[in-house]
């Protein structure tokens, strides 16, 4: 092999390297923009999730501490009027 066939052949090798290596490089940047997507919807619905039960939890604690404040007789006629208000009607 000659001098000048051995420098055609590093330049081919290179060129090819150069074109692997970037065609590696757009489908590296093409599956993580997927894999950013998708988890971002995931993402999406479990903080909605999320926050709809932080919702209920504040509720619950906000009748917690109405039940906590109150005096013994109000908190009995409470309680007395919550039952009749589930009672089932036979």
């Amino acid at each position: 092999m000659g001098f000048w066939e051995f420098v055609i052949v590093i330049v081919v090798i290179g060129t090819v390297g150069n074109i692997l290596r970037s065609g590696m490089k757009l489908e590296r940047q093409r599956l993580r923009s997927k894999t950013l997507s998708g988890e971002t919807e995931e993402q999406r619905g479990l903080i909605a999730e999320l926050h709809a039960e932080i919702v209920k939890l504040r509720d619950r604690v906000n009748v917690l501490e109405k039940l906590v404040t109150d005096d013994d007789r109000k908190l009995a006629s409470e309680i007395e009027r919550l039952r009749g208000d589930n009672r089932p009607n036979y």
